[in-house]
């Protein structure tokens, strides 16, 4: 059972347009129909233009109605992007953010900056919230500069950033980890899956609700948010297989190396998550369990489909 909290302060969500975002915003707006959700290319009238290049935040009048808190989810995210045009995605990832950031802490607001496993090394695995970052592409070198540079802006701690690993959602279509799997394997096509890239996927409801209740909290400074089960993409895309009811030889099991990509990716980025256990009391389900609703989900739209 979770532990008591006080009410998650109103947020806005800088990057409302992305698939995380979405969800934070919908949470949020059911208890604050008015939260402030922005986007770079917004869908609809109930998302406000922003430019993270230039994070100017005056016209969203977030103090003056009534804003605490600040998500920054935000930014260029493609690796292979991030390698090509250092200049160009350092400006908005690192520059942006930390002016946004500032500008956030001038007006009494928190900033909850979304940090990611990337981080580390991945030789070793297991890494706590005191782990020194060792990032080995520039993505990565991005994610740890902000997260230094959050520190130094926010000199009396009142900050938070949640690093997380891969994120998936449980509905069909939704473009998350497990569903790209899905889609890929239901159509009949390979599946090429790294055995030596080792994670822990947390369930988008559960992010949502372990963030929302460590806003509660009024928790500050940096957040492993994960599960405790560790995962190899390729052991999850054969119980993937398995749930779908498909050949699990479908899953061809690569290296990462196989990949070429041009850059070096971690490999084994799990992450101790025990200080969000003990500050929340939240517990986990069982990523199995997941897989069988995403498996579900997927064989209902298809008999639907047939019918």
């Amino acid at each position: 059972m979770l532990k008591r909290m006080s009410t998650c302060p109103k947020t806005a969500v800088v990057g409302a347009s992305g698939f995380i975002g979405r969800c934070f915003l919908r949470k949020y707006r059911m208890r604050y129909p008015d939260c402030i959700g922005t986007g770079r290319d917004p869908i609809g009238r109930d998302i406000a233009r922003f430019e993270l290049s230039r994070p100017a935040i005056d016209h969203l009048k977030l103090a003056v109605s009534g804003h605490k808190d600040a998500l920054i989810l935000a930014g260029v995210t493609k690796m292979d992007v991030c390698e090509r045009d250092k200049d160009q995605t350092r400006r908005i990832n690192v520059e942006g953010t930390l002016d946004l950031v500032s500008r956030l802490v001038k007006e009494g607001i928190k900033p909850i900056y979304f940090s990611s496993d990337i981080i580390f090394d991945g030789r070793t695995g297991s890494y706590g919230e005191d782990a020194l970052p060792q990032p080995l592409n520039e993505y990565a070198r991005q994610k740890a500069e902000v997260e230094a540079g959050i520190k130094s802006i926010c000199p009396r701690g009142h900050y938070l950033i949640v690093r997380v690993s891969k994120v998936f959602g449980l509905d069909k279509g939704d473009g998350s980890l497990l569903d790209a799997m899905a889609a890929t394997l239901e159509e009949g096509r390979r599946l090429w899956a790294a055995y030596d890239q080792i994670f822990s996927p947390i369930c988008m409801h559960d992010l949502v609700d372990i963030v929302s209740h460590l806003q509660g909290l009024d928790a500050t400074g940096i957040f492993n948010v994960n599960p405790p089960e560790t995962w190899s993409r390729y052991d999850l895309a054969v119980a993937l297989a398995g749930a779908l009811g498909l050949n699990p030889a479908r899953v061809e099991r690569i290296a990462l190396g196989d990949l070429a990509e041009g850059f070096e990716r971690p490999r084994n980025t799990t992450m101790k998550a025990d200080k969000v256990l003990e500050e929340t009391g939240f517990r986990f389900k069982a990523t199995q369990d997941y897989i069988e609703v995403i498996a579900g989900n997927w064989r209902k739209y298809a008999a639907v489909e047939q019918d």
